[in-house]
């Protein structure tokens, strides 16, 4: 489908509500850290099924214009997804000449969703596009928590910024998802983790409701 259809322009904002109603299942989005100015390349860790929606939604929230690198076999099975700026991993002009034009690009360089854990090996392409754009290279940690509440809390983290180099991209990477785990592990369940603000709020458990209800009928 071309984007730019009249067909396409008017179904593009039904898949973006589609976006965030989903990411509202979430109790929260919190975000910690600046994204550069201009266009940059996003570089996270895939470990759960939100991360290209969290991806899209930063990209969003700063008002920047972006893409977000999909499988190949996912944007096939989903074409839709082209509505709301996704490439193909397999797109490589496509998406440096996205950088070339001012747009963000977001991918996954471990190359496939993984156990939530410690960071895989990583591709080339994320620091390839950076040295050939010449733009920052942002390491984007990502991680969504089931802690003290119904449903689970997601956490970006944004990265300084490296060297476009895979070895420097997999030690800022990893560096901000240790950061982000020592963090969750040393907070208590309830609380925000610090430092942390609140990019898109979501979804209340039955505690919470049952609670603001209780409050009618205190004396």
């Amino acid at each position: 489908m071309r984007e730019d259809r009249p067909f396409a322009r008017a179904l593009r904002p039904v898949l973006r509500r589609m976006v965030y109603a989903s990411l509202r299942r979430l109790r929260g989005v919190y975000l910690r850290g600046e994204l550069p100015g201009g266009a940059v390349v996003l570089a996270a860790n895939h470990h759960s099924f939100f991360d290209g929606y969290l991806a899209y939604a930063l990209l969003q929230a700063h008002r920047r214009p972006g893409r977000v690198m999909v499988a190949r076999e996912n944007l096939e099975a989903f074409p839709l997804l082209r509505l709301l700026g996704a490439l193909g991993t397999h797109e490589l002009r496509a998406a440096l000449r996205a950088l070339r034009e001012g747009e963000s690009l977001a991918l996954f360089p471990e190359g496939a969703l993984r156990p939530q854990g410690g960071l895989g090996p990583l591709e080339r392409g994320a620091a390839y596009f950076a040295a050939r754009a010449g733009v920052p290279l942002v390491p984007l940690a990502l991680r969504v928590y089931v802690r003290g509440w119904e449903h689970p809390e997601a956490y970006v983290l944004l990265g300084p910024p490296v060297e476009p180099a895979t070895a420097a991209l997999e030690a800022g990477l990893s560096r901000a998802l240790s950061e982000l785990d020592a963090l969750h592990a040393r907070t208590h369940p309830r609380e925000a983790l610090p430092g942390f603000r609140t990019l898109l709020r979501g979804a209340r458990g039955v505690d919470e409701r049952m609670a603001r209800l209780s409050r009618l009928f205190r004396p």
